[in-house]
């Protein structure tokens, strides 16, 4: 996005970015209960019917090789599992209220602490914790959300646009109405070449936006339409022991 925001194809004409998280399930099943957690170990395992098939799927995707391009030295195969809603609808929530860089402020650092850090999503003592360090939001407020089941209609609703546009993995990319990426850790070569081609054809202004339009999620149009701030949506890793 950096990269096609300060070389415009139009001299004077930088394009903006806002990002919208829409939450997908890899495991819809999983008991949202603090309690319920497995290694992700122990997930894959299960879910490519053993060792030989999940050997199979880390050479096909080839998870660890692409995260290091990007700096990322070590994914952690033993974190924990869990239900993703809660943190999904932090993510949510804070976009609401502190737009669409904070969220991402806080997606990112979620993503360390589980992907590299092996700590469970569903924690929610964790998730109130990096809300706070990352996003200003006030702990007591992250915490009374976090009890209730503010969002999850909406997030269910977001499922059901999810399945209608084809989405069955994650990442997936869709970009204003219609172009839908396809799932998997594209290539920044690719995702360049992507953007170029809705800047080239978006001349008149901003594509339409079907989660935009349809007001997935309850993200107010205001928040939605506020460009990302690239560069500043970073935070320092926090290393935590246990």
């Amino acid at each position: 996005m950096q990269e096609v925001r300060e070389r415009p194809m139009r001299s004077g004409k930088p394009v903006q970015f806002s990002v919208l998280r829409v939450p997908f399930f890899l495991e819809p099943d999983y008991d949202t209960s603090e309690d319920f957690q497995e290694t992700n170990r122990e997930r894959l395992l299960r879910k490519w019917s053993g060792a030989a098939g999940f050997a199979a799927q880390k050479r096909r995707h080839g998870l660890k090789e692409r995260g290091r391009e990007v700096g990322i030295e070590h994914f952690d195969l033993d974190r924990v599992a869990s239900s993703t809603l809660a943190s999904h609808r932090l993510v949510q929530w804070v976009t609401k209220r502190k737009g669409v860089t904070a969220a991402e402020a806080l997606y990112s650092a979620l993503n360390h602490r589980h992907f590299e850090l092996g700590q469970k999503l569903n924690d929610r003592r964790m998730l109130v914790q990096v809300a706070q360090e990352t996003a200003g939001v006030d702990p007591a407020a992250a915490e009374a959300f976090l009890a209730s089941e503010e969002g999850v209609a909406e997030i269910n609703e977001a499922q059901q646009m999810l399945r209608r546009l084809g989405v069955s993995g994650i990442p997936t990319l869709v970009l204003g109405a219609k172009a839908v990426l396809p799932s998997g850790a594209l290539s920044s070569e690719y995702l360049v070449q992507a953007f170029r081609q809705l800047e080239e054809a978006s001349e008149e202004g901003a594509p339409d936006s079907v989660f935009a339009e349809a007001r997935a999620l309850g993200v107010p149009l205001e928040v939605l339409a506020e460009p990302l701030a690239l560069g500043e949506q970073r935070y320092e890793p926090v290393a935590v022991a246990g």
